[in-house]
């Protein structure tokens, strides 16, 4: 069962919010520089997106509160994917260091009848607490609810449901590390701000939810990267086809994914030093599973386990692997010392949900949200002696 709670926000002044969210935030050194403010009040932040998609304008409808951190094992958060111990230290660090959370963990909810859109419908018509565009064109609008009739509904309405992660997986874990850390230190209570993590909520069901795929970049390894010994490692399992020219452009990368037949899994390979790409597409003779890709016969042709399992780790073994979900960035990592990128198709909502309720994990970094939210909009400074019920 989840249990959320409001908090009592940190959002930027409403003058310097592009900068804030331009950088990473430092919670304390912001805070003195009078750069950001804590609400005096415990409130929820309705959080729109309005960014540009196939022929109009999309607004995604997001919602920022406090969620009670419990171990995966209870199964109130369920995830998708596994994660890497350097990821959760990394952030780890951070949250020491702001002593509070500066980025959510995004959650799914299901909500088919709405009922959380009417809930906030009357918050949504007052002019927004707090609006910015980022360097993207994406705009952000920030409203802030402190009724209490409607934040008593929304811990009513959420309750009996399971939040699943869609984006943060690591986070999250940081989260819980920190709050266990916390209670080492301190007799915290049920209601504890130790005890909740910064999280923002969208329904499943939204139509303006979009993913995006996490593209592999490889650094330095042990093995032969050349492209005749990458390609011939390759072949037992794919159909390997060129991109004349292709290594330093999107366009081109993903209008040869458009084409791939037959729902196979595909991804297109850049090496550094070489102008053409290279399309791989699963065969359709060859089973991840039958080949020893230990997962669910449901889940063995998504993009992410045939990628990490069947290519990387037979083609490509002991490089050093980052994702990127900006497909230009990742391109553009082969020109800064990158040896391989691999550039991925999304994977959809659906087939997130079907990978969290089989109870089974893809690699670390498969997924990611499209677009991005704005970092720092809201942050939450951890007081252990503060009540958030």
């Amino acid at each position: 069962m989840a249990q959320i709670a409001g908090l009592r926000g940190v959002v930027p002044v409403a003058a310097k919010a592009s900068e804030v969210v331009a950088a990473p935030l430092q919670l304390a050194k912001a805070l003195g520089a009078g750069t950001v403010e804590r609400d005096p009040g415990r409130a929820v932040y309705r959080y729109h997106q309005v960014f540009a998609g196939p022929g109009r304008t999309f607004t995604r409808k997001n919602l920022i509160l406090a969620v009670r951190l419990t171990p995966w094992s209870e199964g109130s958060v369920r995830p998708h994917e596994a994660t890497l111990p350097s990821g959760r230290d990394r952030v780890l660090a951070s949250i020491r260091a702001n002593a509070g959370h500066v980025e959510p963990v995004i959650f799914g909810f299901r909500d088919p009848s709405s009922e959380v859109e009417r809930m906030l419908r009357k918050a949504e018509s007052a002019r927004p607490t707090l609006e910015l565009t980022t360097q993207d064109g994406v705009i952000h609008q920030l409203w802030r609810v402190q009724d209490a009739e409607v934040l008593g509904k929304l811990r009513h309405h959420f309750a009996p449901k399971k939040l699943h992660v869609l984006d943060g997986h690591e986070r999250y874990e940081a989260m819980l590390a920190y709050s266990e850390e916390l209670a080492g230190k301190h007799a915290l209570s049920m209601y504890s701000a130790a005890n909740y993590g910064l999280a923002c909520l969208v329904n499943i069901e939204d139509p303006t939810l979009v993913t995006a795929a996490r593209h592999r970049i490889l650094r330095a390894g042990s093995g032969d990267l050349t492209r005749d010994a990458v390609l011939a490692a390759a072949k037992p399992h794919f159909i390997v086809e060129p991109i004349p020219g292709a290594a330093q452009d999107v366009g081109k990368i993903f209008a040869a994914l458009k084409q791939t037949i037959a729902h196979q899994p595909a991804f297109v390979l850049a090496l550094a030093g070489e102008a053409d790409a290279w399309k791989l597409t699963l065969s359709p003779d060859v089973s991840p599973y039958a080949e020893g890709v230990t997962v669910h016969r449901a889940l063995q042709k998504l993009d992410p386990v045939v990628v990490d399992n069947l290519f990387i780790a037979r083609a490509l073994p002991g490089m050093e692997l980052a994702t990127e979900a900006d497909p230009g960035a990742a391109i553009a990592a082969l020109g800064k010392g990158a040896k391989a990128v691999i550039v991925m198709r999304p994977l959809t909502v659906e087939q997130i949900a079907h990978v969290d309720e089989l109870g089974h994990l893809l690699p670390a970094g498969s997924t990611a949200l499209y677009p991005p939210i704005a970092a720092g909009l809201v942050s939450f400074a951890i007081d252990p002696d503060e009540d958030l019920v």
